[in-house]
């Protein structure tokens, strides 16, 4: 009895270890695929993984996920994280002071080297309201501006049409010639070249322009229109109102140096009236181109004749007439109509003919 008793709890103590070691065993087996999840986790395994086979859309939400399953019981204990709260948005509690009074459009302060010394702060000037006279030069400046457009604007205007009167030959004649008829001294003033000859006959003169029609501000020009291009013919033309003459008769200490110069050569008395000045100043230089010019002179090559602008008709003989006063010396009226219809320009009252 006792050996029986023995023996069944021999037995029963080789069945619980034999229980146990299967346990163990089952444990240690590696995961089949098809094996429910349910069944691994009361096995304490983490769920088999789904065959790669299986496709997304199948897969239910409820499912746990793999790695979800693998992690240790531990860490499945412990508490989710709190999310992360977003970050607040900073405002700024004080308010902004207001920009300094300092004039922004000036240098910010100078940065020095170690050592410098500081220059002197530049301090800007306040800017002051324009004054009447600065505002009507503004004007003036903008007047004259448009002033120059339209004078530009005429001169080209001018040119178009001067060149649609005439052929490509005849032009490029034009700018090959070199031997023009007649060499004319006129005054800077508009009233002093205008109307000479008009058209193609301009073509013809060798123009030379200055502060009262003078032979000494323009000798060297002068010369050349007379001994090198050789026109048989020397004309000085004053005009009416001529500011030169006007300023030559008064006081003109006020002007340039240059300027001073260039009218102590019109020799007028002071005083005189404007057309009478213009005149004798037409004399005068008449005379002394045939003094400078006397060898061409005494040649018969060189005719030096004056002529007059009457804008005011102040000589009877036609308002914006031009009228000759002088042939070679010859100042009498009557006997410069006698010359002018006979085409007499080569006559020498002083040379006795």
């Amino acid at each position: 009895m006792a050996l029986s008793l023995s023996l069944l709890a021999y037995q029963a103590a080789a069945e619980e270890a034999h229980g146990q070691e299967q346990v163990q065993q089952v444990i240690k087996l590696p995961l089949k695929l098809n094996k429910p999840p349910q069944a691994a986790a009361e096995h304490g395994a983490a769920p088999a993984a789904k065959p790669a086979e299986a496709k997304p859309a199948e897969a239910k939400p409820a499912e746990t996920k793999p790695a979800e399953a693998a992690k240790p019981a531990a860490e499945a204990g412990k508490k989710p994280e709190p999310a992360k709260a977003a970050p607040e948005k900073m405002e700024p509690g004080v308010q902004m002071a207001k920009p300094p009074a300092r004039d922004l459009s000036q240098p910010s302060p100078e940065v020095r080297a170690p050592g410098s010394k500081p220059r002197a702060a530049h301090r800007a000037k306040p800017r002051r309201a324009a004054k009447p006279a600065e505002k009507k030069a503004e004007k003036k400046a903008v007047g004259e501006a448009g002033q120059v457009k339209s004078v530009v604007g005429s001169i080209l205007k001018a040119n178009s049409a001067y060149i649609a009167k005439h052929s490509p030959g005849y032009l490029a004649r034009l700018g090959g010639r070199a031997a023009p008829k007649a060499t004319v001294v006129t005054c800077s003033s508009p009233g002093g070249s205008v109307g000479m000859l008009g058209g193609d006959a301009d073509a013809d003169l060798f123009v030379i322009s200055n502060l009262g029609n003078q032979l000494a501000s323009s000798e060297g020009s002068v010369e050349y229109g007379v001994r090198d291009l050789r026109t048989p013919l020397l004309m000085f033309v004053s005009h009416t109102g001529c500011g030169a003459i006007k300023a030559a008769a008064g006081d003109y200490s006020n002007l340039g140096p240059a300027v001073q110069k260039e009218l102590d050569n019109i020799e007028i008395p002071k005083g005189i009236d404007a057309t009478n000045g213009a005149l004798i100043n037409i004399n005068n230089q008449v005379e002394g181109a045939i003094l400078k010019f006397s060898g061409e002179v005494e040649a018969g090559r060189l005719a030096v004749l004056g002529g007059y602008y009457d804008f005011n008709n102040d000589l009877k003989q036609g308002r914006g007439k031009l009228v000759i006063t002088n042939i070679n010396g010859e100042t009498d009226p009557a006997r410069i109509r006698e010359l002018t219809r006979g085409g007499r320009y080569f006559h020498y009252g002083f040379m006795g003919r």
